[in-house]
């Protein structure tokens, strides 16, 4: 009996020794597993986490390495996340029964992994660290997770191993929760860094390519970010932008203004100094905020534009060499046709004498062909000479109040020789709902309808050329149409372009400068009309011309008598100025054949001096270009005087431009060279209708 009571007391001792050893040990583990949360807790990344973990396992756990497999979804293999042996990195491992078993919960010690499917794909180096294996599994947010010890000798996990990995279950799951978020927020980390990077890299890129400097400043203009420390050829060492504008006080104003007012501005040039190579810059900024709205400076860019300002003054030093050549071209022009219209006034008024002078009928002929031929160099002048002031955009309409019909009659009367002498019927008819006034420039008008009848006429044989006049949609429309040799549709594209006829052949035969019809187009459109072609070869052509010209309600004009019945008026004492001695005569000729006295003065001093003689002139013919003084210089010199007597510019400058100045210094009308006969003699009938009416005084 006292044995068995002893034995019960043995029993019961152990049990309590036992149940000691047990709490002692359920203690140090508590006290680990509070130190390991609390080391973890203190932990930067997965790495300071997983050595935490395993810090405290390895006094309750006899392991020489571990690692932690994760997979995101369940047909996914598990993927090495963490571990302690670098052999492991990056492993991907098959999933079968036993990590299953142990995802679901189950603490496995493996006594021979080479038994096991998940280890029998293991390289052979491998496989070494693996002949003891214990393992457990966890469930993370983001997927399952394996926890695998490895030692190189059998029989190192016993079963107290799988009792302490259940016993630190809630420290392996934070730890592997906290490993699984530590790696994929170090992932996104990564990976927006290698985003920011690349973003950082592409924004340098394309700054070097569009050679732009970009900048940040504070409130107070210091820079708070510049993308290089130099800007061209000058660094920035200046800890304020305004600092880079010391040289140019003007720009650092306009500048300081715009930042104090947080103005955007854009593209403010300036220059750099010569010692840092004089080169172009432009700075475009604007404020920006903070999500209160609170004002913490500018941001901007600068530009290098030193090779658009060189490209932009070579375009412009360009411009202004072809505006050059352009005024020196018309200058040409202009002398030229001065040059040719003063010996062309002698052939032409020598004709005109030598047709008076008794000759036969043979011989009028020969007077005509050559009168027909001056005609026509002097329209080649003309031409050549609107052209060139078209292309020059020097230009401009003279607009005042016209009688449509009066253009019309102007070019019949002209013409209808030409067309008689082809046997052509011209006619011309107006519709009524015309208005009698329009506001244009006559003469240019005239000049358009003249070229079309005129070309109409002359590629005419047989037939008629009409002309119409209508009004459609409040614009003036004048229709010219022919049955002549028409235009094929190939020769329609280009016949509006300078020095070019519907075929080569049509210049020997007809002759002509193919200039009418492209200064038509530029007169037309000038005016802002428009004009259309409508043509069949060998049936004749039709061209319409559109011209937005307001009507116009005005008084009648009483027309003067015509000077062919004043036979009575006196005749006229007339000082001519002019140089050229077959002008003198040829002037002097023809003056004296309508009665009157002519006294000449080879240039414009000896003009003002005869007038200073007081002899009585009724009338001056004043040349512009003569040596000694011009006609110009005379005229100021003469109403300067007090000489109100009519001057009229004898003259082969004929431009509007030339006509203005004239009218400015004094001159009372023009007589272009050379001399037209009927102009002669309108100016000479209204001088005389003045003399007679007592309106000059001397």
């Amino acid at each position: 009996m006292a044995n068995y009571e002893s034995e019960k007391l043995q029993e019961t001792l152990l049990d309590l020794m036992r149940s000691r050893e047990r709490e002692r040990q359920l203690k140090e583990e508590n006290k680990a597993i509070l130190a390991g949360m609390a080391a973890m807790a203190g932990a930067n990344n997965k790495r300071q986490v997983f050595n935490s973990l395993l810090g405290v396992l390895s006094k309750f756990i006899g392991f020489e390495h571990a690692l932690v497999l994760t997979r995101e979804d369940e047909l996914s293999p598990l993927k090495e996340l963490v571990t302690t042996c670098r052999y492991f990195e990056s492993s991907v491992w098959p999933i079968a029964d036993t990590f299953t078993r142990s995802i679901n919960g189950e603490s496995i010690a493996l006594f021979d992994s080479r038994q096991v499917v998940e280890f029998q794909e293991l390289p052979s180096n491998l496989m070494q660290y693996c002949r003891s294996v214990l393992l457990t599994g966890v469930k993370v947010s983001s997927g399952d997770a394996v926890l695998i010890f490895l030692h190189s000798e059998k029989g190192k996990f016993s079963s107290n191993c799988k009792r302490v990995l259940e016993h630190f279950r809630p420290l392996l799951e934070r730890a592997i929760i906290d490993i699984d978020y530590r790696e994929r927020l170090q992932s996104l980390v990564t990976a927006r860094t290698l985003e920011l990077s690349h973003s950082q890299q592409r924004f340098k890129d394309f700054a070097r390519t569009v050679g732009d400097w970009f900048w940040e400043i504070d409130t107070e203009y210091f820079f708070s970010y510049i993308s290089s420390p130099s800007l061209s050829t000058h660094s920035i060492d200046s800890a304020s932008i305004l600092e880079i504008f010391s040289h140019d006080p003007e720009t650092a104003e306009r500048l300081k203004a715009r930042f104090s007012a947080e103005q955007p501005f854009e593209d403010i040039e300036w220059q750099l100094p010569p010692s840092e190579g004089s080169g172009w810059m432009s700075i475009s900024g604007t404020p920006y905020y903070n999500k209160q709205g609170q004002f913490l400076g500018f941001r901007g860019t600068t530009k290098d534009i030193t090779s658009r300002k060189q490209h932009m003054m070579e375009l412009q030093k360009a411009r202004q060499q072809a505006e050059d050549a352009n005024k020196a071209k018309s200058q040409f022009l202009a002398m030229m046709s001065h040059e040719i219209r003063t010996p062309l006034n002698a052939v032409m008024g020598l004709m005109d004498l030598l047709a008076d002078s008794g000759l036969g009928k043979q011989q009028l002929s020969w007077i005509d062909q050559m009168d027909q031929s001056a005609q026509l160099l002097l329209t080649i002048i003309n031409d050549i000479l609107d052209l060139s002031r078209i292309e020059s955009e020097s230009f401009e309409l003279y607009e005042s109040t016209m009688r449509i019909m009066d253009s019309v009659d102007l070019v019949v009367t002209q013409l209808q020789e030409q067309a008689n002498k082809k046997g052509v019927l011209l006619n011309a008819k107006s519709d009524p709902d015309v208005p009698e006034y329009m506001f244009g420039d006559k003469n240019r008008v005239s000049q358009v309808l003249f070229n079309l009848v005129g070309n109409a006429i002359k590629f005419t044989d047989t037939g008629s050329v009409d002309i119409y006049v209508s009004q459609q949609d409040q614009n003036l429309q004048l229709t010219v149409t022919d049955t002549g040799i028409g235009i094929s549709e190939e020769a329609q594209a280009m016949l509006f372009n300078p020095f070019i006829q519907a075929d080569g052949s049509i210049t020997r035969k007809y002759g002509g400068t193919g200039l009418g019809l492209a200064i038509s187009q530029h007169l037309v459109n000038k005016m802002g009309g428009k004009i259309i072609l409508k043509s069949t070869l060998g049936k004749g052509s039709c061209f319409t011309v559109n011209l937005p010209l307001k009507a116009m309600t005005v008084n009648r004009e009483i027309k003067v008598p015509s000077f062919k019945a004043s036979t009575h008026l006196p005749p006229l004492r007339i000082l001519v100025a002019e140089d050229s001695p077959t002008n003198q005569l040829v002037v002097k000729l023809m003056l004296e054949k309508r009665g009157h006295q002519v006294n000449i003065a080879p240039n414009g001093q000896m003009a003002v001096e005869m007038i200073a003689d007081g002899k009585g002139y009724d009338l001056i013919l004043m040349d512009i270009s003569m040596p000694v003084m011009d006609g110009i210089q005379a005229t100021k010199i003469l109403r300067s005087h007090g000489i109100k007597l009519p001057i009229i510019a004898l003259t082969a400058n004929v431009m509007r431009a030339d006509q203005e100045k004239y009218q400015q210094v004094g001159m009372n009308g023009l007589l272009a060279k050379p001399i037209i006969v009927k102009e002669l003699e309108l100016i000479l009938f209204e001088s005389q209708l003045a003399l007679a009416n007592g309106d000059y005084k001397h």
